[in-house]
C-alpha cells in the first residue's frame, strides 16, 4: 500500500491519483493536511480560488485532516503504522504537522519517503542563521528512507544539503498529457474560426502566455517582447491569460497594441487546452519559478516553449531546440528575437509539435506510477 501525505489537492496530482486508483496499480490513500477553505482554497497571489473545474470529486481514496495538533498527529502516526503500508510519501515538511508526522513514523519504524521540489538556484541561505537552517534541512532530508524529487534539480538539492544519497524515485509535477493533447487538438481544428472571430489574419502568428500577473512571473517582459515582435512581424498576435496584482500595469502596457492583444483574464483549468490549441508558441517569462507546470502543459499540446532562465522545468523538459529554448531573465530583446525566428520558421511547426509531444512523453503519469511501483518493492 502507498500512502501520500500532502498539503492540499492540486490540479496536476489529483488526476494522477485517480489514474492509480482506476488502474488498480496498488492500493492508495492520499491524506491532505490542510482543510479546504469555504468556496475553495484562496490563492494568495491571485486573491481568489483557482478554478480547477476539471477535477471530479473523490475519484480516489482520500482523507482530509481537520485537527493537526501534536496529539492528533501522534494518533495518525500510530494508525498509519498499524496499516503497514509499504511506503508513506510526505510531500515536503510544511505545514510543520507533516514534519512531525515524518519524525513519528520514523520512530515507529515506518518506511517514509520525501517529495521535494526545492532547487539550489532558487534557494538562498544567508549568514549564520542561513547556515544553521541549511544544516537543519539536511538533517531532515536524511530522516527519510527514500527521496521523490520532482526532477534532477530537486535531486541535486537533496544531495547537496544532506551530504548523502538515498534511493530516489521521480515524483514529477506531471500533468494529464493525454487530456491536454486531446482537448487542444479539438481547439486547433477550430483555430481559423477563432482567428476570424477576433478579426485577426488567417496567417496570424499567435504567442501565448499563461501566468499570474505579479513580479514573480513577470508578464511585462512578455508584453515588451511582443511589442518589438509586432513591429517586425505585423501578423503577430498575443493572448495573455491571467490576473493578479499587476493587472493595471499589464493592461496599460497592452493598451497601445489594441486588438492585437487578447486579455481573456483568468481562465478555468478546463479551458486551458483551448488556449494552447490556438497558439503557435508558448512563453513562460518567470525569473523565479522552481518548476512551472505550464511548460509541461504546452508541450503536451504540441506547442513549443520559450522560457526564462529562472523556470526550473525548462532546463529538464526543453531538451531539443525543436521543442523550445531558454532566454535570460527579463530578456525582452532576446525573447523578441527568438519569437521572430519562430514566426519566420512556421513551416517547421509540424515537426515542432512532434518534438514537443516526445518531450512531454518523458514526463507522463505512467512514469510516476512505475517509479512508485519500484519504490514499493525496494528494500
Amino acid at each position: 500500500m502507498l500512502i501520500v501525505v500532502q498539503n492540499r489537492e492540486t490540479q496536476f496530482d489529483a488526476p494522477l491519483y485517480g489514474l492509480i486508483h482506476r488502474t488498480g496499480s496498488y492500493p492508495l490513500l492520499v491524506i491532505y493536511t490542510t482543510p479546504p477553505e469555504p468556496g475553495g482554497n484562496r490563492d494568495s497571489e491571485l486573491g481568489f480560488s483557482p478554478g480547477w473545474d476539471h477535477l471530479s470529486t473523490h475519484t480516489y481514496p482520500q482523507r482530509t485532516l481537520h485537527h493537526t495538533g501534536p496529539l492528533a498527529i501522534w494518533r495518525l502516526a500510530r494508525e498509519l503504522r498499524r496499516q503497514k503500508p509499504a511506503l508513506v510519501v510526505i510531500c515536503g515538511y510544511y505545514p510543520r504537522s507533516q514534519l512531525l508526522l515524518a519524525v513519528l513514523l520514523r520512530l515507529l519504524g515506518q518506511r517514509i519517503g520525501l517529495r521535494s521540489d526545492n532547487t539550489l538556484s532558487h534557494t538562498t541561505f544567508h549568514g549564520l542563521r542561513g547556515r544553521l537552517r541549511r544544516h537543519l534541512v539536511g538533517a531532515i532530508q536524511r530522516l527519510f528512507h527514500t527521496w521523490h524529487p520532482v526532477g534532477e534539480q530537486a535531486h541535486a538539492y537533496l544531495r547537496a544539503l544532506s551530504g548523502t544519497e538515498r534511493p530516489s524515485y521521480r515524483f514529477a509535477y506531471a500533468v494529464d498529457n493525454d487530456w491536454f493533447a486531446a482537448q487542444s487538438s479539438i481547439a486547433r481544428h477550430g483555430r481559423a474560426q477563432f482567428l476570424q472571430s477576433q478579426g485577426w489574419p488567417s496567417d496570424a502568428f499567435v504567442v501565448l502566455g499563461i501566468m499570474k500577473w505579479n513580479q514573480r512571473e513577470d508578464p511585462l517582459t512578455l508584453v515588451t517582447a511582443f511589442e518589438q515582435l509586432y513591429r517586425r512581424v505585423p501578423r503577430s498576435r498575443l493572448i495573455l491569460v491571467g490576473d493578479g496584482p499587476m493587472r493595471a500595469a499589464v493592461e496599460m502596457a497592452c493598451q497601445p497594441l489594441g486588438n492585437n492583444v487578447l486579455l481573456p483574464g483568468y481562465v478555468p483549468y478546463s479551458h486551458l487546452p483551448e488556449m494552447y490549441g490556438r497558439a503557435d508558441v508558448f512563453v513562460h517569462p518567470a525569473p523565479g519559478e522552481p518548476w512551472g507546470v505550464s511548460v509541461t502543459e504546452a508541450l503536451a499540446c504540441g506547442v513549443p516553449v520559450l522560457a526564462a532562465q529562472g523556470v526550473g522545468a525548462a532546463h529538464e523538459l526543453l531538451t531539443s531546440d525543436m521543442c523550445g529554448t531558454v532566454f535570460p531573465n527579463a530578456g525582452a530583446s532576446v525573447l523578441a528575437n527568438l519569437l521572430e525566428a519562430a514566426a519566420c520558421n512556421e513551416s517547421e511547426g509540424i515537426h515542432n509539435a512532434s518534438a514537443c509531444l516526445k518531450a512531454a512523453g518523458r514526463w507522463h503519469y505512467n512514469h510516476t506510477i512505475e517509479a512508485f511501483e519500484q519504490a514499493l518493492v525496494a528494500k
